[in-house]
């Protein structure tokens, strides 16, 4: 949910509902070619909001085109469960988008039916987790709409299936929605640790307890930037210090940098001071880059992405995000985007 771009909106929602059948004939073969919709698709280079909600709204007339077919050819085949369940998520998620409350109770009435069907006896946990799927699209981190709601949900349905494969990806999911609130989201990662099944999930977890540990404590970080610029936040005490990460081949994040940018222009010099942390593979191109976009701030560039020390010191495993440290050193948010202008606010004015 954290850095929810449009870019993910479709089919990592679908792939929330992680459902899977057994193989069988034609079907079956249509049937992984709506599956690999999901993950084939070539990388979106949107650049703006407009363009990243055209773009996926294309790609959901898509995917609901090949389910829509395949429930007709196969109405009976084994997969048509899962198909219905794919088209309620898919039909909610333009809901959203589009705001049509038309979709919204197309997809309600998918889900409803198929509650009623014999077939369903043992699947109860594959409709509630479509139902709370859903439900976490319409979460706004920002004003915290619907959040408390979201973490209640969470933990019924962990306590309902608490062996579902699904529990562990939820709570973690949930957590970044809470890191303003260390002690909840602490709670649910460590609840989702040991529920945790595979390599990336496990990390993902190291790292979000990572970033937790330093929020609320003073941060240390010294490096140089690709300009030559030695940087230690030690002697930035007294200045409010927003610090972005960001790469240039993150699409959202070259969007969110025009933001940045935009943001430490209006504040004074002597107020807030700005440092980024690129993740690009190539210190040169990142200088380059830096120049187009007029960027004087300093940035540090290691040229090893995810794998460099500092980023895996501070635990960062998505882009692009945004920290603000205090006056006096002490890293007051994580993921502080959508908040920065108040935090900066009351951070200076402490």
């Amino acid at each position: 949910m954290k850095r929810g771009a449009w870019t993910g909106i479709c089919a990592g929602a679908l792939l929330w509902l992680g459902v899977t059948g057994n193989a069988r004939g034609d079907a079956d073969g249509d049937w992984q070619q709506i599956v690999a919709m999901d993950t084939n698709a070539p990388t979106p280079q949107w650049t703006t909001a407009e363009e990243a909600k055209e773009g996926t709204l294309q790609i959901l007339a898509k995917q609901e085109e090949a389910l829509r077919t395949f429930m007709i050819a196969y109405p009976n085949d084994a997969h048509i469960i899962d198909a219905k369940l794919r088209l309620a998520h898919l039909l909610a998620t333009r809901g959203d988008i589009e705001e049509d409350l038309a979709e919204r109770r197309e997809a309600e009435g998918i889900l409803d039916e198929l509650e009623k069907e014999p077939a369903m006896k043992d699947r109860h946990a594959d409709v509630e987790f479509a139902r709370l799927s859903i439900f976490m699209q319409r979460v706004d981190a920002a004003s915290g709409a619907n959040r408390d709601a979201l973490l209640e949900k969470a933990r019924a349905y962990s306590g309902k299936f608490p062996d579902d494969r699904r529990v562990a990806p939820l709570l973690v999911e949930v957590a970044s929605a809470f890191e303003d609130e260390p002690k909840t989201a602490r709670a649910l990662l460590e609840e989702a640790q040991p529920k945790a099944n595979t390599p990336v999930l496990k990390s993902r977890i190291s790292d979000d307890l990572k970033r937790l540990a330093l929020l609320g404590k003073p941060l240390q970080m010294r490096w140089t930037g690709v300009d030559g610029t030695r940087v230690d936040l030690q002697s930035l005490r007294g200045k409010v210090v927003l610090i972005y990460f960001f790469a240039s081949w993150s699409p959202p994040a070259m969007q969110e940098l025009e933001w940045v940018k935009q943001l430490v222009a209006r504040v004074p010099a002597d107020t807030l001071a700005a440092l980024g942390i690129c993740l690009d593979n190539d210190p040169v191109s990142a200088s380059a880059m830096l120049a187009d976009h007029e960027i004087t701030w300093p940035v540090y560039c290691d040229g090893q992405g995810w794998q460099g020390p500092l980023v895996r010191s501070l635990g960062i495993n998505a882009l692009p995000d945004v920290w603000i440290v205090d006056k006096e050193g002490v890293l007051r948010a994580l993921d502080a985007k959508d908040n920065a202008v108040a935090i900066i606010q009351k951070a200076a004015g402490e």
